[in-house]
């Protein structure tokens, strides 16, 4: 990543903006060609050839940012493949849609207008997995689909459940709901920035690039800690200004669990905190509700 010139970093980082532009065009051509196969609206489709010529150059241009992009750390490789592969398999297969509207070739449009609209689902949905982790879209979901889905959540759901907050395991149904909503946007196993993962206590330990995130007994020398009290407008605080960011409660609440060993078992009342922590923890439990 650090031998591109600055310029191609730049162009891949705007792959995130420009994405959108051939999603829109090609579902708004793919609605158009529906909506003309009803007499009421058969001439829904006119304007089909000044959509492509949009469509096409965003979607060859969005993909070759997005390789540029892609040279950066830090993304489950799987995903990234196919993401990768699907987008590109996007932009060639938009081209193709374009040339047989041109020869006026009817059958061949409408078969790769349908690959193209399949091959973007694809592409738009391990996109999404990278950017939000695979488990966003049946996070909220009712209980059937995420067991569809096999959400491998369930811990800190039935955690959840548990009325007294003291009673709840601690790293499961306190310290880890905090890190998902804080943090695992951009460390979660499709998406590690600086090659940490936060959804899980391994991950948390094995820390990433450069230093242990969490230094078990010792907050103050943990890496997390640090960048957390950061001034917001410094480029090493987390997470990054524009992002939602953790109270002084939620902070406070995370280094007592540090300095407590981060054990990844028992209960917040097994580790007997001072009064000032089991309130926070009772607080937040009733702003929760």
């Amino acid at each position: 990543m650090n031998s591109l010139p600055e310029f191609l970093l730049f162009l891949g980082r705007l792959h995130p903006m420009l994405v959108h532009l051939p999603i829109g065009f090609l579902v708004l051509l793919a609605g158009l060609e529906v909506l003309a196969r009803l007499p009421r609206f058969r001439n829904a489709n006119a304007s089909a050839g000044y959509v492509l010529a949009l469509a096409v150059p965003a979607a060859v241009f969005s993909a070759a940012c997005g390789w540029l992009l892609s040279l950066e750390s830090g993304h489950d490789p799987q995903f990234l493949a196919v993401h990768r592969w699907a987008g590109t398999a996007t932009a060639v297969l938009s081209l193709a849609t374009a040339v047989c509207y041109r020869f006026n070739w009817r059958r061949g449009y409408g078969v790769c207008l349908a690959v193209t609209a399949g091959a973007l689902a694809v592409t738009g949905h391990f996109g999404g997995s990278l950017t939000h982790g695979s488990r966003y879209l049946i996070e909220h979901a009712p209980g059937p689909i995420r067991a569809l889905f096999g959400s491998g959540d369930a811990a800190s759901r039935t955690s959840a459940r548990v009325d007294d907050i003291m009673d709840r395991p601690l790293f499961s149904g306190i310290v880890q709901p905090l890190l998902r909503e804080r943090c695992t946007t951009c460390h979660n196993p499709q998406k590690r920035k600086g090659g940490l993962q936060l959804d899980t206590l391994d991950g948390i330990l094995k820390g990433g690039e450069s230093t242990p995130a969490v230094v078990p007994g010792r907050a103050g020398e943990s890496e997390m800690i640090r960048r957390l009290l950061l001034p917001l407008d410094d480029d090493d605080h987390m997470p990054p200004q524009g992002k939602p960011q953790p109270t002084p409660e939620e902070i406070a609440l995370l280094r007592w669990w540090i300095d407590a060993g981060a054990p990844a078992t028992g209960t917040a009342r097994d580790l007997k905190p001072p009064s000032n922590i089991e309130q926070l923890l009772r607080d937040g439990r009733q702003s929760s509700k």
